[in-house]
C-alpha cells in the first residue's frame, strides 16, 4: 500500500518557475502531469514529461553537454533570395544570431510548415534556459537558484517562428500593417499579463514567406524599434537535415511526422523547456497537418496536442515524474495509464513516452514503443535523420 501510495503521488521535479510566474511572462505553456497509472491526470510540467524506449542502451549520460548542432546537408542556396526549402520539410534553413539586444537561438523545432528558435534579450531571465547559454555543458541550474535569479532580474518567454513559403496567412493575422526596412509587416500588441505584455512581429523575411517574433516581457524591456532589428539579422544558411535519437518500426495505419523536436520535445513545449537537457520528440498525427493557412505553431501558443495526434518524448530518466528510482530494475515491458505509456533502456538512465492523450489503446502505445530504436543519445552524429526515422517500414 506504502508503493501505491508513493506512485500515485509521483510528481515532476519542481519546475524552475512557478505556473503562476510562466503565466505572468505571458506564456502558458501546456503542463500535465501523470498521477500515478491508475489515476486521472491532471495538466503537467512539461520538464517532466517523458519516457524512453525499452531498447539495451549502454553508457547513456544522464546530463549531457548541449551538443553541436549536425553537419548541414550538402546544398547549394538559391542565388536569387538565398533561401532554399528542401523536400525534406525536417530541415533546419537558419542558425543561431544576433540582432542588437535580440539572440536568436538555433532552431530546435520543425515541422512540415515552420521551425521554431528560442529568443533571447540581454538583462532578462529566460524560462526556456536552465543553463547560461554561454556556458555550454555545465549543470543546469537548479530551482531555487533560478528562482533566485529570476527575482533579480525580469523575465521573458520569447520565441521565432519562420514559416515556409505559402505557410503563413498574413491575411488572418490581425495587426498593425507597416513597412519595415522594404518588408511587409504587421505588429500586434496585447493581452497583458500583469506587468507583462503580449508583443507579435511580423514579416515577409522572402517572397510568400514569413517569420514571427512572440515575446512576453514589461513593455519598457522590449519595444517595437527592438523586434525591427530582426528583419534585416535574419539570413538563410544552408539546408540541415533535423536529426533524432531514435527510429520507429511501427506506426498506427495513417499517422505520420508532422513535428520533430531535436535536442528538445516537439512543440512549444520543446521551446519552453530548451534547457532542461531533453534529447528529442516528434508529433504524429492523422490526418496530416495543414502546411497552409496558418497563424501560429501547431497546439498555439499554450503547446496544446494537436487533432488527432500521438507524440513521442525522449529524455533522460531524471527529467521524467515516472522516474525510476536509483537501482531500480527498468520493468521489462512498457507501463501504461491514463492515455501514455512508458519504457525505459536496459540501463534505465533513458526514458521514452508515447503520449496519445486516450488517442490510442494501450496495446497500440506499447506496439509504437517496442518497435523505437535508440540512437546513443550522448552523441547526436549517430542520430538518424527525421526524414528517414519516423517512417515505419
Amino acid at each position: 500500500m506504502p508503493d501505491l501510495v508513493e506512485t500515485a503521488t509521483a510528481d515532476a521535479p519542481p519546475p524552475r518557475y512557478t505556473v503562476d510566474e510562466i503565466v505572468a511572462a505571458g506564456q502558458k505553456v501546456q503542463r500535465r502531469r501523470r498521477a500515478g497509472w491508475a489515476t486521472a491526470s491532471a495538466a503537467f510540467a512539461v520538464t517532466g514529461v517523458v519516457a524512453a524506449a525499452g531498447i539495451g542502451l549502454p553508457g547513456v549520460a544522464e546530463n549531457p553537454a548541449v551538443m553541436e548542432r549536425p553537419a548541414a546537408a550538402t546544398s547549394a542556396l538559391n542565388p536569387a533570395t538565398g533561401w532554399e526549402f528542401p523536400d525534406d520539410p525536417f530541415s533546419f534553413v537558419f542558425q543561431r544570431f544576433d540582432a542588437g539586444k535580440l539572440h536568436v537561438k538555433d532552431p530546435l523545432v520543425v515541422s512540415t510548415a515552420y521551425q521554431i528558435a528560442p529568443l533571447h534579450v540581454d538583462g532578462l531571465v529566460t524560462n526556456d534556459r536552465a543553463a547560461d547559454p554561454d556556458t555550454t555543458g555545465q549543470a543546469p541550474l537548479d530551482p531555487i537558484a533560478a528562482k533566485k535569479a529570476s527575482k533579480k532580474k525580469r523575465s521573458l518567454y520569447a520565441y521565432l517562428t519562420v514559416y515556409r513559403p505559402g505557410a503563413f496567412d498574413a491575411r488572418a493575422f490581425a495587426g498593425n500593417r507597416l513597412t519595415v526596412d522594404g518588408r511587409q509587416a504587421i505588429e500586434q500588441d496585447g493581452p497583458t499579463y500583469g506587468a507583462n505584455v503580449h508583443r507579435a512581429f511580423a514579416w515577409e523575411y522572402t517572397d510568400n514567406a514569413w517569420a514571427v517574433a512572440d515575446t512576453f516581457a514589461e513593455p519598457a524591456d522590449l519595444n517595437p524599434a527592438d523586434l525591427h532589428a530582426l528583419v534585416t539579422a535574419l539570413r538563410p544558411s544552408v539546408p540541415a537535415p533535423a536529426r533524432v535519437p531514435f527510429s520507429v518500426g511501427y506506426l498506427p495505419a495513417g499517422y505520420q511526422a508532422a513535428e520533430v523536436g531535436q535536442h528538445a520535445y516537439a512543440s512549444l513545449n520543446g521551446v519552453a523547456s530548451a534547457g532542461d537537457g531533453n534529447y528529442g520528440g516528434a508529433i504524429f498525427a492523422a490526418p496530416a497537418l495543414p502546411t497552409t493557412g496558418l497563424t501560429a505553431p501547431y497546439g498555439g501558443p499554450e503547446g496544446e496536442d494537436p487533432p488527432g495526434s500521438f507524440q513521442i518524448f525522449v529524455s533522460p530518466n531524471g527529467n521524467s515524474n515516472q522516474a525510476l528510482k536509483d537501482g531500480e530494475t527498468p520493468p521489462g515491458e512498457p507501463r501504461c495509464g491514463n492515455g501514455f505509456c512508458n519504457a525505459w533502456s536496459a540501463d534505465g538512465r533513458t526514458t521514452i513516452q508515447v503520449d496519445s492523450d486516450g488517442r490510442l489503446s494501450d496495446a497500440e502505445m506499447t506496439k509504437i514503443l517496442k518497435g523505437i530504436t535508440l540512437a546513443d543519445v550522448t552523441n547526436d552524429n549517430t542520430w538518424p535523420q527525421a526524414a528517414t526515422a519516423l517512417r515505419a517500414g
